[in-house]
């Protein structure tokens, strides 16, 4: 150990005795053999009449160095971790693996395994491991400047619930731009880029959850660690829970934590706090930003989630022409899976369409929403009929209202300098006011207060005992509000005008059973309403478009429900072409340099080894990436962090190795919850492939399926969704790998080459999974 190391803190569990046994041996065989090392346990801290917060945190800062045992994942350990990165300090995490499975659950979450951790059986093998620890400051390495145009990060939950969808509101009001850690969409919670998070953050908002909330135990990990290394950089952070009489919290941070008794509580909370975040950037220095950072330290590819760079997804947007259909207004269907750059475009023709003065945009992205609810009350109060005819009023009515917000919206910037745009502003709130309606909150929250508002109205219908039909209940439900609402909006708009509505994350808040009838024919319905939406305006002469942006999947299924399947323009963005895919990663590399005029092969060859395996480098990420851009972005990044960490000038060759390993250990683990929440089949489907050969035949893989416990009854359907989301492809008669992809994601022409292999056909795993299920 280098004498700089002067002293060390080791922070673990108090439990179990067969994990702080070897711990305290280390520590004492340490003492006695060595002189330049002075390794502190928390156990033997002075702490009399102290608080052991405040002792344990003055340890870590006087301490050259912390080592932490994350065998048993902790959250005071976490938080001490998160606290010793944002002071600065050397962190050393340890894994004592003769318990069983401890390596697996650490790279599940990704949380220290992209900064290096040593495993170790006993005390002589963890005293070995004390007298070589690391020197590096991971925040001197991976920190970025403040974030000006998105100053706040939220940690984000897995379940949408009331709670955190309180919170996403409560920011969303105070109009203070965010970006968020969202377990849905990015499941490996990985230490390099949420240091970069951080601090380029001026305020972090960390929700607590409940143990009983599906994921609780993984969230509050992530939170105990983010708040650490919040409260290390100095960063203003809000802790936030609903209180419980149970609620036994984490020493090291409960006194931190807000407790609140209501949503309304969460709403005032969230916004006071977001307004002072916002405040603090003009305080934030430079302090953490070193000067001197290497070329491969200032290279970063941005965000690979685009609600985290939207702000700043123009400087290396790629234009495709998809893209370029969608703004032209030809399609009213983006399809794409996850990660395939829907959302991308969804900001990119927002933002386009808003630079034209004759545009009124309104642009929908609820967080989650109540419709599954919703669904189930409204089935239980009216028959089928009545009920289709419902959810369309519903669509025409929520659509046309978000329409007229923005038209106020427009006018209200106006109205402290112009009468006549004041009237508007108040004649919109006078006719929405009748219906119990406003545009307070978010879209999230409005949706969801118009559809118990129906309920309650159809309740109140019910107990006078009168007769449901479609037309009655659509006159007690709106009291002609469709017709009021739509006259207005052609009133304060002219010829002239453009009206474009675009919709995204209408799947976002489905249940985790799978997509079901109903859902596609909420999806289906809400087409359907914004066609008849444009008919009637075309009739007025207004020019209207909607673009409508879903998973493939749920289009997939649309169109198989759908009886008049043409009559819908769509486009699909799913990713075919590795040009296309070198093109996002140039054009983001070209503006982490500000170099629009260097070439690809220029930058690739400065900072990347140019074969991995025999392979070229950029080739052998993409066949690792399951051809997503965010799939692809993620692993570059993992490289250039795995680079940095182990002190290399370029990414080498066991960088881009590990990276896609560690990126494989999270398809194996997450990628089986977008398979779960279409199918509602098991998220742990792929571990059924662990263990065994890369090529199998049909027989083989049915078989793995069922003894990993599927039901007869689902096993054709598993098997054709491991084809069709590419975990699976054919061996050609020439011996090729063939996934869907390359087939434009035509399952049909995939299938019809299986029907002519026959008996014969070979099925192959991807080897963007196979790295993991072969470890």
């Amino acid at each position: 150990m280098s004498t700089k190391f002067r002293k060390a803190f080791f922070a673990f569990p108090s439990t179990p005795n067969d994990l702080t046994a070897p711990i305290k041996a280390a520590a004492e065989a340490i003492k006695r053999s060595d002189d330049h090392i002075s390794v502190q346990i928390w156990p033997q801290m002075e702490v009399f009449g102290a608080s052991i917060p405040d002792e344990i945190k003055s340890e870590i800062q006087e301490a050259d160095i912390l080592i932490c045992d994350i065998t048993k994942p902790n959250m005071n350990v976490y938080y001490e971790a998160g606290f010793a990165i944002g002071q600065g300090k050397t962190v050393a995490p340890v894994i004592n693996t003769s318990f069983a499975n401890v390596v697996s659950e650490i790279q599940r979450d990704g949380l220290f395994d992209n900064i290096g951790f040593k495993t170790y059986d006993n005390s002589l093998q963890l005293t070995q491991i004390m007298r070589n620890l690391p020197s590096t400051n991971l925040i001197d390495l991976y920190s970025r400047p403040v974030n000006f145009q998105q100053p706040l990060f939220l940690l984000d939950s897995y379940r949408k619930t009331d709670f955190r969808n309180a919170i996403v509101s409560a920011v969303k009001s105070s109009r203070v731009f965010y970006r968020s850690f969202d377990p849905a969409e990015v499941p490996r919670f990985s230490t390099v880029p949420i240091i970069g998070e951080v601090t380029s953050s001026s305020g972090v908002i960390i929700p607590i959850l409940a143990d009983h909330v599906d994921d609780a135990q993984r969230h509050n990990l992530r939170a105990a660690f983010l708040s650490g290394l919040a409260y290390g950089l100095g960063r203003q952070a809000l802790l936030i829970q609903l209180e419980r009489q149970d609620q036994v919290n984490p020493a090291d941070y409960r006194d931190f934590i807000l407790s609140v008794r209501s949503e309304g509580d969460v709403t005032d909370s969230v916004i006071d706090f977001s307004k002072n975040a916002l405040l603090a950037t003009q305080s934030i220095g430079k302090t953490y930003i070193r000067t001197d950072k290497s070329a491969l330290q200032r290279l970063t590819l941005g965000a690979s989630a685009a609600e985290n760079e939207f702000r700043t997804l123009e400087e290396y947007f790629v234009e495709t022409a998809e893209f370029g259909k969608t703004l032209r207004g030809e399609i009213n269907i983006v399809a794409g899976r996850k990660g395939s750059g829907k959302t991308a475009i969804f900001f990119r023709v927002r933002d386009k369409l808003r630079q034209d003065k004759s545009s009124i945009v309104t642009d929908l992205k609820p967080e989650s929403h109540q419709l599954s609810l919703f669904r189930e009350e409204l089935l239980k109060l009216v028959g089928s009929g009545v009920f289709e005819h419902t959810l369309a009023a519903f669509w025409q009515f929520v659509m046309l209202t978000e329409i007229l917000f923005a038209i106020k919206k427009y006018h209200s910037v106006r109205a402290r300098n112009d009468s006549k745009s004041l009237a508007i502003t108040r004649e919109i709130d006078e006719t929405i006011a009748k219906f119990e309606f406003n545009d307070s909150g978010d879209f999230t929250s409005r949706i969801n207060r118009l559809g118990t508002f129906i309920l309650l109205e159809i309740e109140r219908a019910t107990s006078r005992r009168e007769t449901l039909s479609p037309e009655r209940l659509t006159n007690i439900i709106f009291k002609d509000g469709i017709s009021q609402v739509k006259s207005l909006v052609q009133k304060h708009t002219d010829g002239h005008s453009k009206i474009i509505l675009l919709f995204d994350n209408i799947d976002k808040g489905w249940p985790a059973s799978g997509v079901d009838a109903f859902d596609i024919r909420l999806v289906r319905l809400l087409i359907e309403s914004l066609d008849k939406i444009r008919r009637d305006f075309d009739a007025h002469g207004r020019e209207f478009f909607s673009v409508v942006f879903l998973r493939n999947d749920i289009y997939e299924l649309l169109v198989e429900e759908t009886p008049d399947r043409g009559k819908s323009g769509q486009t699909r963005i799913d990713w075919t072409d590795r040009a296309k895919l070198r093109q996002v990663i140039f054009r983001r590399m070209q503006s982490s340099l500000r170099d629009n005029k260097i070439s690809f092969s220029d930058i690739w060859d400065k900072y990347f080894e140019s074969t991995v395996k025999n392979r070229d480098s950029f080739e052998y990420f993409v066949d690792h990436c399951l051809m997503r851009p965010r799939f692809l972005i993620n692993i570059i990044e993992n490289a250039i962090a795995n680079a940095i960490n182990r002190g290399n000038s370029k990414v080498v060759e066991n960088d881009c190795i590990d990276a896609v390993r560690q990126h494989s250990y999270y398809l194996v683990n997450d990628f089986g919850y977008e398979i779960r929440d279409v199918s509602g089949l098991s998220a742990d489907l792929l571990y059924s492939l662990v263990g065994t050969e890369r090529v199998l035949n049909r027989d083989s893989v049915i078989k793995y399926l069922k003894d990993f416990g599927l039901l007869d009854i689902d096993l054709d359907n598993a098997f054709r969704l491991l084809t069709w989301y590419g975990v699976l492809g054919i061996l050609t008669k020439s011996g090729q790998e063939k996934y869907v992809y390359d087939y434009e994601y035509n399952m049909k022409r995939l299938d019809a080459e299986i029907r002519v292999l026959g008996g014969e056909a070979q099925y192959v795993i991807n080897p963007a999974l196979h790295v993991a299920l072969d470890e």
